[in-house]
């Protein structure tokens, strides 16, 4: 019997525990977004204390969840690797990612790896057919002995200023934004206009920014944006959902821009984000994953720059892929040659590189594809249909 779970289940158990875990705080008034913070406090997004890199989505809630005052994480390997050690009967979290590519280190015509410009072997990224969910752990640097002390600056507060990083999101984001004398602030979607209050009926910059781009974050749900359902009668289901999104990218972002988060207004949604996630517990990772879009969207502007996905290094194309496969088992078949057999190979190469010289670019990786593919048929392997991780399939003739 195969108990092995698939992708999908995975993936609802991992939401039902979130879910579960976060209905019982926000009853409590704990969840992470419900909570004041300020820039003196530090950032506090959790990050790998190894990769130095943020976790994102529904990880980066979930390890806020677990209220930490270190914003440090590790795997347990991870914490071998530094001399570290998880303390005996330490409980770590367990989360998930959806793996995309398989990794490979990319050698010369000698077999040898190729080094980067830190002399660390050049690593190659291939694109699996068939991405799969992979759960791990990761524990808190509070549960680990041997680390070194957290360092962790506190932010800098937002003033009065052009030059602060709010105010050119604003600017940049050429949003419609109307100030009247009222303590209302919201997003009106059929004018597509951010209305805010004065300025002068908030205690500090911070404050006024920070509401200024949780209604940014709605703003981005306009349909020639990123297209969220935004006709929503308050106090209904949908209304909760957009609201669950705004906060928990309002939370990332001002702790990113160094802003305080002031959640005055979350007893109103509170039994409606509870019934939500109900309903659905796959909807709390909805939720992070658009919260996520919120918050790339809106700090995209800090730098004027257009909405684009983060560039991908060494990223093969299917062509450069099946290159690199048949040169590596061209190469790796020098071995078992005899002397001659590698001299006549070595001739062979050298007017196949002459060849390549006089031939167009495109052309290039098509040609040395099929002189790889002629030399190694005499050893009955097949190279029209690589495998996910750079394994080759055999065949007889």
């Amino acid at each position: 019997m195969n108990n092995k779970k698939t992708p999908q289940q995975k993936q609802q158990d991992y939401a039902k525990n979130i879910a579960d875990e976060l209905i019982t705080l926000i009853k409590a008034g704990t969840a992470p977004f419900q909570i004041p913070w300020k820039p003196a406090m530090g950032s506090g997004l959790p990050y790998n204390h190894i990769t130095g890199k943020e976790y994102s989505g529904s990880n980066t809630l979930y390890l806020m969840m677990q209220n930490r005052n270190d914003p440090r994480w590790l795997t347990y390997r991870q914490a071998q690797s530094v001399g570290a050690q998880v303390r005996k009967g330490e409980r770590g979290v367990s989360l998930i990612t959806l793996v995309t590519h398989s990794e490979r280190v990319n050698r010369d015509e000698n077999g040898k790896p190729v080094l980067n410009d830190k002399g660390e072997p050049e690593i190659i990224r291939l694109q699996l057919a068939k991405p799969f969910i992979k759960n791990f752990t990761v524990f808190n640097a509070q549960q680990i002995d041997g680390l070194p002390p957290l360092k962790q600056e506190p932010l800098p507060e937002l003033t009065w200023s052009s030059d602060n990083p709010a105010e050119r999101i604003l600017i940049a984001s050429k949003a419609e934004i109307e100030h009247k004398p009222d303590n209302r602030a919201y997003y009106n979607l059929l004018q597509d206009k951010i209305v805010l209050p004065e300025k002068k009926q908030f205690d500090d910059a911070g404050s006024y920014y920070a509401i200024a781009l949780h209604e940014l974050g709605h703003w981005t749900g306009h349909e020639s944006r990123l297209n969220r359902k935004m006709m929503n009668r308050f106090g209904s289901d949908d209304y909760a959902r957009e609201e669950l999104r705004a906060e928990i990218a309002s939370m990332m972002i001002n702790r990113q821009l160094g802003m305080p988060h002031n959640p005055e207004r979350h007893a109103a949604y509170v039994e409606n984000w509870v019934s939500v996630l109900r309903k659905d517990p796959t909807e709390i990772l909805d939720a992070c994953r658009d919260a996520q879009k919120i918050q790339k969207y809106v700090l995209s502007f800090q730098q004027q720059q257009q909405i684009t996905s983060e560039p991908v290094q060494n990223i093969l194309t299917p062509e450069e892929e099946l290159l690199n496969r048949t040169k590596e088992i061209y190469l790796s078949q020098n071995s078992l040659l005899s002397r001659t057999e590698h001299q006549h190979r070595q001739i062979r190469m050298y007017a196949v590189e002459k060849v390549l010289e006089k031939l167009p670019d495109n052309l290039k990786a098509e040609a040395l594809t099929n002189f790889y593919k002629q030399e190694i048929k005499a050893a009955g392997i097949n190279v029209e249909y690589p495998q996910d991780k750079g394994i080759l399939e055999e065949y007889e003739r």
